[in-house]
């Protein structure tokens, strides 16, 4: 059993490249786009729900979901462009440029939701249900790349010790 709280380092691991755009090593993309990830992912939910009960708090929960979705995921992305910027290794890979091109098809999504609601959040059907369903596969699509780039290739991430530091010693003294 371990007697510290210090994260264990693996064997192997892939090198990591630290985010540029963040407060004491804490990268901020990943912390921002919690939002519009759980926002665009219920506006689905919101839709049906509205016209499975007929109940306009659903429709306007809806349009609420759309607006927040679509700021929050501005903010996300202006930080995720800086961070692609100012990681040169970052743009080289070609995964960083499909995940740049999948947000910016969600965020278009987005803005269709906003613009569709905008003269009457409950004008769900048929136009406002095809984007919400749309924006929903775009978010799990945009998140997946996303995550490969963090997971995967360790790109904008905390960034971890060498595995030569010191305390590696007290680990493995632990461990004995």
């Amino acid at each position: 059993m371990r007697k510290t709280l210090q994260q264990p380092v693996p064997e192997q691991r892939s090198p990591t490249v630290a985010s540029r755009m963040a407060i004491k090593r804490h990268p901020l993309h990943p912390i921002l786009v919690v939002y519009p990830v759980t926002c665009l992912s219920l506006i689905l939910p919101a839709d049906v729900a509205y016209l499975w009960s007929d109940d306009g708090f659903w429709a306007q929960a809806a349009w609420w979901l759309n607006v927040v979705g679509l700021g929050m995921g501005l903010l996300a992305a202006a930080v995720g462009i800086c961070d692609m910027f100012l990681i040169r290794v970052a743009r080289r890979h070609v995964s960083v440029w499909n995940h740049f091109v999948a947000g910016v098809m969600l965020l278009a999504l987005a803005a269709l939701g906003v613009w569709l609601r905008a003269a009457d959040p409950a004008a769900v059907w048929p136009w406002a249900l095809l984007q919400s369903a749309l924006t929903l596969l775009m978010v799990v699509v945009v998140g997946w790349l996303g995550g490969t780039l963090t997971f995967g290739h360790g790109i904008g991430v905390y960034g971890h010790r060498p595995r030569s530091d010191p305390s590696d010693a007290d680990d493995e003294a632990l461990e004995e």
